[in-house]
């Protein structure tokens, strides 16, 4: 065995710098907080053109008494806390005393200093953690952090950073958290003489939002707010037109801290499925205000997750929240509102899909077309139609199913939407084969229906509805399947009867790991049941319950049921889609999310042939 050695304090203190900075950006974090700690409400951050050489962080806060300084820059010396029991009243963003420390032992520092006592202002100079005497200068109120050579004695930290694009945008990431955090605080970021970012201070928190995020999402928000003793909720959720292809544009904060938490964004995303396109995200900057013993902000290096002591009553009372504000107030898109969002939707879709798709149509096209559909009656798929479907229907679980649609179909939707004064809208035609066109006169607008996803939406709620009134149809099999299951899954089977069942799947104990299945839904096309009840069980093993499962199916077999692209309608069944379509639950998409209607203004021609303005 080699012989053990005592780490010295400087390689110490090196490998905790380490691991709480990581690169330029965990700086700034660093200095701002403490900058927003100090009661700034001005903070001016600037980056030189390569991020290394230096950055600049200047406020107006408080300042540091000069015969503070030398403990400020020592480690695990803070004037946040004093005893172990403080971490549960923790109201400040920095406390644990290592920022300072830690950005002094991988670069060169310099601190200027004033506090409002004080007839100078003081700098120092910080070199391998090592705080020079001060020396008396001019600066006003407040604190400068001038950050230099950063990682020059960690080589391997520097190469480990990424290409100087995307620390920039990591740096900008943060500022946003920042300055979105603090509606009382400007926060002014530059580099090169041009600005990244300016927030400004305002009372209005939708002009402060405007001010970081820009108009774009700041005028399709929403207000949302709630107050309990345990919990207070306010901030703005993203309508139905605001989505985004990543999920950089969900904002939570706790205790004006921002954080990030896996359940309450699963709790809000679940809300936005249907209603805005597959693989998106929504958008929303939710500011929570609970009791700081209900929280511990001190299990992540950088304090970017929180531990919440009631977290799952937290999201249930977010996503009904949610819920309630988002669904009466969805809009129907123009043209314009789709422009940003059609390349970024085309992309996501999966492969698996576009083949699916190909297929559906293909099979549709050898079927024989029917004079006339029967909006009202439809039946969900006769026997015929099982049988053009082919021996191989498509499988209705895919890796990604249970992100795709997760609604609770316990309960009805909020409220019903009825966007549109069907008696002002005019048939004039159907194009491509597809696209259902009314005119509105008095409001001068083109009203485009997608014939397809149109009656997907329509059949899509009328076999939720069977689930939610318990009314769904069974079948006896000719030959019960008989199924052996490990232990695991006898265990899930049991615990979810009651689901399956109300499904109309009646799975029965035959044995200790044995099951009997006799019934199944008058409406599943699967031939080869056994194993799609097998997947079920293992899907519940990955937390998606059976209902949400069901909804997946219901989606794939509306979307099959439903009048494909290239089906010709006469004028009476475009007024009859219409209007069924009007009358949804969620008229403005498809159960994948894309939109069903949308509406051309007027204006938009006149663009298009150069008449704006005439």
């Amino acid at each position: 065995m080699r012989e053990i050695h005592a780490l010295s304090d400087q390689t110490i203190s090196q490998i905790a710098a380490g691991e709480i900075i990581e690169n330029p950006a965990s700086i700034i974090k660093e200095l701002v907080e403490n900058a927003i700690d100090a009661n700034a409400d001005r903070i001016s951050i600037r980056l030189s053109d390569n991020l290394l050489d230096e950055i600049r962080i200047a406020d107006n806060g408080d300042g540091i008494e000069k015969s503070q300084i030398h403990k400020a820059f020592s480690r695990h010396a803070t004037s946040k806390l004093r005893t172990i029991s403080d971490l549960d009243m923790i109201t400040s963003l920095g406390f644990r005393g290592e920022a300072l420390a830690s950005i002094a032992n991988i670069s060169q520092m310099e601190c200027v200093t004033k506090t409002a006592d004080s007839d100078f202002a003081y700098r120092f100079i910080v070199e391998k953690g090592v705080v020079s005497q001060g020396e008396p200068v001019g600066a006003p109120v407040g604190t400068t952090m001038i950050v230099r050579d950063i990682f020059y004695n960690t080589p391997v930290r520097k190469k480990f950073l990424n290409t100087t694009t995307k620390e920039i945008r990591r740096i900008v990431e943060v500022v946003e958290l920042l300055a979105l955090s603090h509606q009382d605080v400007s926060i002014h970021l530059s580099r090169n003489q041009k600005t990244l970012l300016h927030s400004k201070c305002s009372d209005d928190k939708i002009n402060h939002i405007y001010s970081i995020l820009g108009k774009d999402i700041a005028k399709n928000l929403l207000p949302i707010s709630f107050d309990t003793e345990s919990y207070k909720i306010e901030g703005f959720i993203g309508n139905n037109l605001l989505h985004r292809a990543t999920p950089d544009r969900e904002f939570l904060f706790v205790n004006g801290r921002g954080v990030k938490s896996s359940d309450i964004a699963r709790a809000i995303r679940k809300v936005y499925r249907s209603l805005i396109p597959l693989n998106h995200y929504p958008v929303y900057v939710l500011y929570i205000t609970i009791d700081p013993i209900l929280i511990d902000v001190n299990i992540h290096p950088q304090k970017q997750t929180i531990r919440l002591s009631n977290e799952n009553q937290l999201t249930t009372i977010l996503e009904r929240l949610v819920e309630e504000n988002l669904r009466p107030k969805r809009e129907i898109p123009t043209v314009d509102e789709l422009n940003d969002n059609t390349k970024e939707a085309e992309a996501q879709v999966p492969e698996k899909t576009i083949f699916e798709l190909s297929r559906e149509r293909k099979i549709e096209s050898e079927k024989p077309k029917a004079p006339a559909f029967d909006f009202s009656d439809r039946a969900p798929l006769a026997a015929e139609d099982k049988k053009a479907y082919g021996d191989k229907p498509e499988p209705l679980f895919a890796e990604s199913s249970p992100d795709i649609v997760a609604i609770n179909v316990d309960k009805e939707p909020a409220k019903k939407a009825q966007p549109l004064d069907v008696s002002l809208y005019q048939f004039l035609a159907v194009v491509f084969k597809t696209y259902v066109l009314f005119e509105n006169k008095r409001d001068h607008r083109v009203l485009v229906v997608d014939q397809h996803a149109a009656h997907e939406r329509i059949l899509y709620e009328r076999y939720s509805k069977k689930i939610r009134e318990r009314a769904v149809a069974t079948q006896l099999l000719l030959v019960p399947i008989t199924m052996h299951l490990s232990p695991e899954e006898m265990h899930a089977v049991e615990t979810h009867m009651a689901d399956y069942e109300r499904l109309g799947i009646y799975p029965e104990v035959f044995g200790e790991q044995d099951i009997v299945i006799r019934e199944v839904p008058e409406h599943l096309l699967i031939d080869d049941f056994r194993q799609f009840f097998l997947d079920s069980i293992h899907l519940l093993d990955e937390g998606v319950n059976v209902k949400e499962q069901n909804i997946y199916k219901i989606m794939r077999l509306a979307c099959r049921s439903a009048i494909k692209a290239g089906d010709k309608i006469s004028e009476e069944e475009a007024y009859a889609l219409l209007e069924e379509l009007n009358d949804a639950d969620t008229p403005f998409t498809c159960p994948h999310g894309r939109p069903t209607m949308i509406h051309v203004e007027k204006r938009a021609f006149e663009k298009l042939f150069l008449r704006e303005g005439l």
